[in-house]
């Protein structure tokens, strides 16, 4: 079986969508056509700082990876399953059929801002915690009022949000209890964290504006690290100030009988995570990574 995974914000770099843009016609249409605030040619395909701004990035990933998963099936090669890693879950969720591209692009332009406005200059952010038990994470977190665990992103790297100055003591006793690394994210805040709880009433209220229909492949959601026959919307909500359950998506879709992993947009991050978790449950695991035009050309 084949699952497609979209991935999420922060691997942005520069002219990221230069080459779909100059090479692909359903990616020049795309986005010549695209109905939002900013000009998407001038941040991902021409040079610009504000790449990695949550505001644009969204929208920037989203649109790469659609494109990448239409030119991928265009080749004959379909999902059986999919998810996404946070942002990406909006992806998969238009790769299913559940709601279209015009109206995932919408609802991620309010979602960004609502994230930027909550999260700018309030001294937040994230710390990626490497090769440290997860339970012994979650014992460490617990002694802090505003740290959260956002991501379980492999058995190698659990990453903590919150704010900056409990998150710095935090990570000192993640060290100090055998953490190898604590890498600190280049992000504007504290993503999937109790931070953003409050606001994810603004989120629904975003959502209820839009229709949903039944996905028509398994869709495995972030917020319950699996499927589910909960609403859509409210997995949604909930995925904005909860952990992302990374690792148990993946080991469910291994269980399901999945073991074709394509990972879909900018950054390898993904792959990496698969293959740790792989590694760690001595599983051999197909995992093909596309995101340039050469990925896909390798496909036969």
């Amino acid at each position: 079986m084949k699952a497609f995974i979209f991935t999420g914000q922060g691997n942005e770099y520069s002219q990221m969508a230069k080459e779909l843009y100059e090479n692909n016609l359903f990616a020049k249409e795309l986005i010549d056509k695209l109905n939002i605030k900013f000009n998407y040619k001038d941040i991902f395909v021409k040079e610009s700082d504000l790449i990695h701004d949550t505001r644009y990035s969204q929208i920037g990933n989203f649109v790469i990876s659609i494109i990448l998963s239409k030119m991928l099936c265009d080749k004959g090669v379909h999902a059986d399953v999919c998810a996404g890693l946070s942002l990406g879950e909006y992806t998969a969720l238009c790769y299913s059929k559940a709601i279209s591209i015009d109206d995932t692009i919408s609802i991620l332009e309010n979602r960004s801002n609502i994230m930027y406005e909550t999260l700018y200059e309030k001294d937040t952010g994230m710390y990626a915690i490497m090769f440290l038990n997860a339970e012994k994470i979650e014992e460490i977190v617990k002694q802090f009022d505003k740290v959260w665990i956002a991501n379980y992103n492999s058995p190698d790297q659990v990453v903590i949000a919150g704010d900056n100055k409990q998150l710095e003591e935090c990570s000192k006793i993640c060290i100090e209890s055998g953490a190898k690394k604590v890498i600190k994210l280049d992000v504007i805040g504290a993503f999937h964290s109790g931070l953003l709880k409050e606001s994810s009433m603004k989120l629904k209220d975003v959502l209820d504006k839009y229709s949903f229909n039944d996905p028509n492949i398994p869709v495995y959601y972030n917020y319950v690290g699996n499927k589910s026959n909960d609403d859509i919307k409210e997995l949604l909500v909930n995925q904005l100030y909860n952990s992302v359950k990374f690792e148990q998506i993946i080991l469910n879709m291994i269980n399901d009988g999945v073991d074709e992993f394509y990972v879909i947009g900018v950054g390898k991050s993904i792959d990496n995570f698969i293959r740790s978790i792989a590694i760690h449950n001595k599983l051999k695991l197909k995992v093909v990574h596309i995101e340039k035009m050469q990925d896909l050309e390798a496909i036969k």
